[in-house]
């Protein structure tokens, strides 16, 4: 039987603020759950509404778990995970770093995480107003890789600042990334979905970098800032390989 005190405590983790305080997050998937898992993620509660699983779970009814979930449709598994606490070497600076200004939507950010993953990034740097990496849609959009993707939120311009690295931002006016040498050790900054890079961060940027598009598409006036990541790590990928 799930109580009503379980109920309220997961409900609450939706939000940001019980999220920090309590330092606990949901997962909600058998395989997002498993990833977790393996990864040595800490857990309070483990719930499912079947009756054989691969791991030690409490046992619930269908009903109880529609009203625990964080979605419009319950999955049969669900989790509640401590947050893991990162420390990001600011010395280190051994790969190309990603960097997000005030990105906005969990899918986005959850997409971006996925990606990092795909392409061998585990250090993700946030500025402290992008969305929460362990808001649920972000966690259920990264499809695992929240667990081997390191989210690190911090105050952007002094790591700019202090940085030695060449410092590239997605820009529509920028230098088409077919044209540039992208396979050194470098800082790719995306801005927030709608306002782009933040005045502030952009006098640290040394190079502006555009993903051209087919000239017929002139009512296309920008794309998606996930879409941009994956399509700008393509390109480094394919030039370092």
């Amino acid at each position: 039987m799930v109580t009503k005190s379980l109920i309220n405590q997961i409900q609450n983790l939706k939000q940001k603020k019980f999220r920090q305080k309590t330092g606990l997050f949901v997962a909600e998937g058998e395989k997002l759950i498993q990833e977790l898992l393996e990864a040595n993620f800490k857990y309070s509660k483990l719930l499912t509404t079947e009756n054989n699983t691969s791991f030690p779970a409490d046992f619930i009814l269908k009903n109880d778990m529609q009203k625990l979930t964080h979605f419009k449709s319950a999955s049969n598994f669900l989790g509640i995970f401590n947050k893991p606490q990162y420390l990001y070497d600011f010395n280190k600076e051994s790969d190309s770093v990603i960097v997000l200004d005030a990105i906005s939507d969990p899918g986005n950010l959850g997409t971006i995480i996925r990606t990092c993953d795909w392409y061998g990034i585990s250090d993700l740097i946030c500025s402290k107003d992008t969305v929460d990496c362990f808001n649920s849609k972000v966690v259920q959009s990264s499809m695992g890789s929240i667990s081997r993707v390191r989210c690190h939120y911090i105050d952007l311009l002094p790591f700019l600042k202090k940085s030695k690295l060449e410092i590239f931002g997605a820009s529509l006016k920028g230098g088409a990334i077919y044209d540039l040498n992208l396979n050194k050790k470098s800082i790719f900054v995306f801005g927030n979905e709608s306002n782009g890079i933040s005045s502030e961060v952009n006098k640290f940027i040394n190079n502006l970098i555009t993903i051209p598009k087919n000239k017929q598409s002139l009512k296309i006036d920008s794309l998606n800032v996930a879409l941009s990541v994956g399509i700008v790590l393509s390109e480094r990928y394919r030039q370092i390989n």
